[in-house]
């Protein structure tokens, strides 16, 4: 599932996203770069993730359907769910999970 951060109404300074009843434990936090160079091949594994779109703009691929994402898109990733991710130029994200 792709939020697309640009879509959602802000109230309060804050912009909540909505993923009510999908939580994903969290084993690992870490900030990418993804460049034409190294791009984030697609894989699948039993856990699910969280991937937040910080700078720039990207081609996700999901169970073999690319998607475009850009800053401020949150990227929900179930189980087994192949995903991966590619840019034309450089793109900084979350990958949480």
């Amino acid at each position: 599932m792709i939020i697309k951060g640009g879509e959602l109404p802000a109230s309060g300074g804050r912009k909540p996203y909505p993923i009510e009843g999908r939580q994903v434990p969290i084993q690992h936090f870490v900030v990418r770069v993804t460049t034409p160079d190294n791009p984030f091949p697609p894989h699948k594994h039993e856990q699910g993730e969280l991937w937040y779109i910080i700078e720039g703009q990207a081609i996700v691929t999901l169970d073999g359907q690319d998607h475009l994402v850009e800053a401020g898109d949150l990227i929900v990733l179930e189980p087994w769910v192949e995903h991966g991710l590619r840019a034309e130029g450089q793109v900084t994200w979350i990958c949480m999970g």
